[in-house]
């Protein structure tokens, strides 16, 4: 989701608490988010993939680190005379404990969306996500926006006014209900799918994989199943080769942001590309969406 509506969804549970403690939880929901600067570390090192947006701040591990990180940098601009802020051991324990928790909201929410994140990190760089959301909800967004204009503007003065945060808060609630029970209908009707939502509410991805190729079709609430597309998940590269890949740096990237990822060996080079994005089917995330290997020279795009 977008940093707006984490920032609102932290002051909306924030309710009457002490104005720096909300403060405190808005720095901790927007801090995993920061690893948007790391990402020019992780596109010219694929070793560093992991940190790519949606990385390793995403990960429960990495919103404590990035907690700790957070509370000292602030108790260390506190003792500097650049922040004035209440001293008491109380309130910094509260401070912390907020900027944790909204870390934690944070990840909470980009769960709810799609390609997932590795929660689990550093154990597993494996993506976990509830699908119900295909990335950022452009109509949370544009609510947020909104919403911001309206406080900037002055139209809504106090964040606890009934026609404001809370009406954002009606309607955030709103759409994550309607967005799980799609999800629900969709995946009640196709069991044994995957099923990916799109940036068109009436339309989704459908994924089957029965072992030796994936099924891969579009579904729309109103027309049904369309476009369905067939890939063999192996073609001329055998499981030896597979597992020979399995520990090289471009081919974890490739993994870590792909979908779905297919085989095949033409005039002497393995391919490995997710056909999902290749195909402009889903277009995030948009780099390293196929790796070819030849030898021991390989090319990414």
């Amino acid at each position: 989701m977008d940093f707006l509506t984490h920032a609102f969804s932290m002051i909306l549970l924030g309710g009457h608490m002490d104005i720096y403690l909300v403060c405190f939880g808005v720095i901790g929901t927007v801090l995993p988010d920061m690893d948007i600067l790391m990402q020019r570390f992780s596109y010219t090192d694929s070793r560093l993939y992991i940190f790519s947006h949606g990385g390793i701040t995403h990960s429960i591990a990495g919103s404590i680190i990035l907690s700790v990180t957070g509370f000292i940098t602030i108790c260390l601009l506190q003792l500097a005379g650049i922040l004035s802020l209440p001293a008491e051991p109380g309130f910094r324990i509260f401070g912390f404990g907020m900027i944790l928790g909204g870390a934690l909201l944070h990840v909470t929410l980009d769960y709810l969306a799609c390609p997932g994140i590795p929660l689990l990190y550093p154990f597993s760089d494996k993506k976990y996500t509830l699908g119900i959301f295909p990335g950022p909800s452009i109509f949370l967004t544009i609510i947020s926006v909104v919403f911001l204009v309206l406080l900037i503007t002055g139209l809504i003065t106090e964040f606890a006014d009934t026609g404001g945060i809370y009406t954002w808060g009606i309607i955030f609630f709103t759409v994550i209900a309607f967005a799980l029970i799609k999800k629900s209908f969709v995946a009640g009707r196709f069991r044994g799918h995957e099923a990916i939502p799109t940036f068109n509410p009436l339309h989704w991805i459908l994924i089957s994989d029965n072992g030796k190729e994936y099924t891969v079709s579009r579904y729309s609430i109103t027309k049904g199943v369309y476009e369905e597309s067939t890939y063999k998940k192996t073609d001329g590269v055998g499981e030896e080769d597979i597992k020979g890949l399995a520990d090289d740096p471009e081919m974890k990237r490739l993994r870590y942001y792909s979908y779905l990822i297919i085989f095949e060996r033409k005039d002497g080079k393995v391919r490995a590309y997710d056909p999902l994005r290749v195909s402009g089917l889903i277009f995030y995330p948009p780099k390293f969406r196929e790796c070819e290997f030849i030898e021991e020279h390989k090319q990414q795009r």
